[in-house]
């Protein structure tokens, strides 16, 4: 499964990219593209000294195209994960199920009921996952 991190950003780094990295070396999912509108989070997240020292030769495909190109360019039944400013999640995710991908999501999904129960239905019409990712979970 081809994996596509959208955002770049701080929880990317410390979260994200490493469990993916993680999964990756395990032959659990196949390579990773990052898209982020800035092209410096990009360069300092492929040149992250941790990630380099624990995952030797591994790396990732910086994309800086629009999240909805990237998303549109996909096979389907891939794996989204969506990693930006929470105001954004449903923009992101539902452009995700419309083009017939499985979504992993950062908390919160999205800011309204409304919106959490179109997702659903939109995933389970497609027959799609979507997953929050609880990376804070353990904060105290």
């Amino acid at each position: 499964m081809r994996v596509t991190l959208i955002g770049g950003g701080m929880i990317a780094h410390d979260q994200i990219l490493p469990t993916l990295y993680h999964l990756q070396r395990e032959g659990r999912i196949g390579a990773i593209d990052v898209c982020d509108r800035r092209e410096e989070s990009l360069v300092q997240l492929a040149a992250a000294p941790n990630l380099v020292r624990a995952f030797p030769g591994q790396s990732f495909t910086p994309r800086l195209e629009p999240s909805a190109e990237v998303i549109a360019s996909l096979p389907p039944e891939q794996l989204v994960v969506v990693a930006v400013p929470d105001a954004l999640h449903y923009e992101v995710v539902m452009t995700a199920l419309r083009h017939q991908q499985h979504v992993l999501c950062v908390k919160p999904l999205v800011l309204t009921v409304r919106q959490s129960i179109e997702i659903e239905n939109e995933a389970s019409e497609r027959g799609l996952m979507v997953g929050i990712e609880y990376h804070k979970r353990f904060d105290a």
